[in-house]
């Protein structure tokens, strides 16, 4: 059995690196979008289906998720520990030709290590909350600023609607209505950034107490020396920690007949420092004897290292740092801004530090206008007048989290928890007995004609009913170094010609992004022993030869990558005999019915038999208000009555590239219908051009389990027994997003030539590890036995999305449940 992990950090390729969706393994991203216009691969194999990454399947029923009992957690007999197989490099692979390169990467010294590396964990608390001092009320973010102005209490009355919490404060909530005490909220776990600033403001205020030892942080909750810390006892805890660096303002004197006034404190936080362990750092040397011994301790610490200086000059994002000094600007408030990735890695008895480009999406520091009008699909504010609930919940979904600084009267920046349902010309207040709306308040209390009073409010106060505060769209501008995770596909393509660099551009970037990093000079590596070497390594690779791709009448080998689909007939062509046609899009009937001429003339020459040339067709025109997922539905009761077999496939014409409905089409077929779906944007369906139709055809051909194209020679391992490839993966919600779950997804062979897959998707609670990995494994494996007949006697498991330190632990974990999943099929089953 072999077990391939990745993940973790960048590599050495093409493409660019962005976290998780933008990674330097190619450049295909990972939003799920079909692309039918890309240069066709011939589908062999991995083509030919929704592509989320380039090669995984979707499964065309919901998956049947089976809790685990406490008694299928139990390990199965007693296991050793598990080791990763060594890679085994270039030296026993036969063909091609060799060749020296240059690689991004950079020696790392450690000849001067200490002998130990002293480990804290850190731990910030709030302070507790300082509101029983009258005289100053709640701190921090808690106590509103009274220099905005008097306070608006809102009497909860809208035009036309009954009160609601969500429509309760416009700008500021009552000050004489105290916010409930700390204690009596739920705790809520503070934001990485500001971590990471807590901490460093406590290093700040308490530099004494590290007697000039150099420490290093993670942000979170590691801190590193390379001798341990002077103190008496092994912890240390730190109070009043300012990271905002605001001092007291006293209360000022109040009004004649006015109550008293609170006057404002800065938060603060208690920061615990706990001596963790010592971590010996001989353990490096060993480890090259011994593969047993366990090194990333050690690795994590010199990473830490190695990455401080700048998590405090740069914006962090995942291992990425990035500066705003070099940004291209992208459509709809968002511009592309450059920097790079940087790891240390173990390689053959030494240390290396992988460094390469990166490139991410920030939203660019102008009006929040922009936003707006890209989020409504709109030209200008004047377009938008009253919003539907769709187009609101949008709205409040591309605008959540993002911080803005208020234009008429410059504040300190709020985050957007989301939009008022009425505009601001409807939403009614009461000040001081006298009823107006939002927009006659700012006319009259700051001299502000607004110039789009339709427009909805954003709410920048809490998301507490009772406790927004609502300001105009058009008084707000997006505070800078924000990163943008609403990425379209129109961003991508912009973003692939804009990152893509011939590799001599490529290396000198990476060579001149190694120097500005600093470090040479890096006292923070100084101190831990560590120097960066600035030239890049060399190392000897292997350049295969491409191999033969077989169809059912020609085999062609393919050139740089691709090759042309003209005059091939699929191996294994499906048979389509049911299907429909959506119009969720601008286009016409006729046009819809010569791109399915065009469509069934070009699936007849692949080997794609469409037997049904005129398709039941619903258009959205004939259905006025009907969302794509009713209309899908109709389709399908539709397709149900016809005498043409079970319903197969419903395409889905859309507008444009939107991601948002690509999800609510994949979540219906998927999900909800259990047929496979095909996507076809407007432009293509009146164009209809061959390529374009021959891609679709790949795609649907795969989707009706029918098979591409094979490898004309036989895979070693693969073609010697009956052998499945599983490759398995954990998508996390991004941070902000509450308590999402985490999506599971496992993806195996069904055949001899691993040019068909099966997958299964599963929700779980936040984890690395995949909890349901035994039932997932044993319907794959079920799944294969049924498609060969045959049970799998070799395994190969590729896994992804797991971090170097985690890698060992998530090793042991799924080595576990694989066996565990051998033995739900049967005792004497071990491949």
């Amino acid at each position: 059995m072999s077990y391939s992990g990745g993940g973790g950090g960048g590599g050495a390729g093409g493409g660019y690196n962005d976290q998780r969706g933008y990674s330097s393994r190619g450049g295909d991203h990972n939003r799920g979008y079909e692309d039918p216009n890309r240069p066709s691969s011939g589908g062999s194999g991995s083509g030919g289906y929704d592509q989320r990454g380039g090669s995984q399947l979707r499964l065309w029923r919901a998956p049947v998720l089976v809790p685990l009992l406490d008694q299928d957690m139990r390990i199965l007999g007693t296991q050793s520990q598990i080791r990763a197989s060594k890679k085994s490099g270039v030296a026993g692979l036969m063909g091609g030709k060799t060749m020296q390169l240059q690689v991004n990467y950079f020696g790392v010294s450690v000849n001067s290590l200490p002998p130990e590396i002293f480990k804290y964990h850190v731990d910030v608390e709030r302070s507790p909350d300082l509101a029983a001092d009258s005289k100053y009320g709640p701190s921090g973010a808690d106590q509103k600023d009274e220099t905005m102005g008097d306070e608006l209490k809102e009497e909860g009355k809208q035009e036309g609607k009954e009160e609601k919490g969500e429509d309760k404060d416009v700008e500021m909530s009552d000050v004489s209505a105290a916010p409930p005490k700390r204690e009596q909220r739920p705790d809520r776990p503070l934001p990485r950034a500001l971590v990471r600033n807590i901490i460093n403001a406590a290093l700040r205020q308490y530099e004494s107490e590290f007697a000039g030892i150099r420490v290093v942080h993670d942000g979170m909750s590691a801190l590193y020396a390379p001798s341990m810390l002077p103190w008496d006892a092994q912890s240390k805890t730190f109070v009043e920690v300012n990271p905002d660096g605001t001092t007291p303002t006293p209360p000022p004197a109040p009004a004649p007949g006015q109550p008293p006034r609170r006057g404002f404190k800065p938060r603060t936080f208690v920061v615990k420092m706990k001596l963790a362990e010592s971590i010996p750092t001989s353990s490096l040397t060993d480890y090259y004897s011994n593969p047993d011994v366990n090194v990333m301790p050690v690795l994590q610490a010199l990473d830490v290292a190695a990455r401080h200086l700048g998590a405090q000059r740069l914006i962090a994002v995942g291992r990425n740092f990035f500066s705003m000094k070099k940004t291209f600007p992208l459509k709809g408030g968002k511009e592309l801004c450059w920097g790079y990735h940087q790891a240390i890695r173990i390689a053959d008895r030494k240390l290396v530090m992988n460094v390469d480009q990166a490139a991410t999406v920030f939203y660019a520091p102008k009006e929040l206008m922009e936003l707006v009008l890209a989020a409504l699909n709109a030209r200008s504010a004047n377009d938008i007048r009253g919003l539907s609930d769709r187009d609101s919940k949008n709205l409040a979904r591309a605008l959540r989290k993002i911080e803005v600084v208020p234009t008429h009267r410059k504040d300190r920046k709020k985050a957007i928890f989301g939009v008022s349902a009425q505009p601001a010309d409807h939403t009614m207040v009461s000040i001081k007995g006298e009823e107006m709306s939002v927009a006659d308040y700012f006319s009259k209390r700051y001299n502000t004609q607004l110039r789009f009073p339709q427009l909805p409010l954003v709410n920048v106060g809490s998301k507490r009913p009772g406790k927004e505060s609502w300001l105009p769209i058009e008084l707000c501008e997006v505070a800078p170094g924000q990163r943008c995770s609403n990425i379209n596909d129109l961003d991508t393509a912009e973003i692939i010609r804009q990152t893509s660099q011939p590799p001599k551009t490529r290396q000198e970037t990476i060579i001149d992004q190694v120097r500005q990093a600093g470090f040479e000079n890096d006292p923070y590596l100084s101190a831990f022993g560590v120097k960066i070497e600035q030239r890049l390594e060399t190392t000897e690779a292997r350049v295969m030869d491409p191999p033969d791709v077989q169809y059912a009448n020609v085999s062609e080998r393919p050139s740089g990558g691709q090759w042309n689909l003209r005059d091939k007939r699929f191996v294994e062509g499906a048979t389509l005999r049911n299907w429909g046609v959506v119009i969720n899009a601008n286009v016409g009937e006729r046009d819809v019915q010569g791109f399915v001429r065009n469509m069934v003339d070009m699936g007849n020459k692949s080997g794609l038999t469409i037997e049904d040339g005129n398709p039941y067709i619903i258009h959205q025109d004939h259905h006025r208000g009907a969302q794509v997922e009713e209309l899908m539905k109709m389709c399908f009761e539709e397709l149900k009555q016809r005498n043409k077999g079970p319903p197969q496939l419903i395409m889905v014409i859309k507008q444009d590239k939107s991601v948002g409905s690509y999800g609510d089409i994949k979540r219906m077929s998927d999900t909800m219908l259990g047929i496979p779906s095909q996507c076809i944007v407007s432009a293509n369906v009146r164009s209809a051009k061959p390529q374009y139709c021959a891609n679709v055809c790949l795609k649907i051909n795969m989707k009706l389990s029918g098979k591409n194209s094979i490898l004309r020679e036989p895979l070693p391992l693969v073609s010697t027994a009956p052998t499945i490839i599983i490759g398995a993966d954990v998508e996390h919600p991004r941070s902000g997003m509450g308590s999402r779950p985490s999506i599971a997804s496992v993806v195996a062979s069904l055949d001899r030539y691993s040019a068909k897959y099966v997958a299964r998707v599963a929700a779980q609670k936040a984890s690395s590890d995949i909890q349901l990995l035994p039932h997932m494994l044993r319907d794959l494996f079920l799944a294969y036995y049924q498609s060969t007949s045959r049970k799998p006697e070799h395994v190969i498991y590729y896994r992804d999305g797991v971090s170097e330190g985690q890698f060992y632990d998530i090793l042991q974990t799924e080595m576990r449940a694989l066996r565990k999943a051998f033995k739900m099929i049967s005792d004497d089953y071990n491949p």
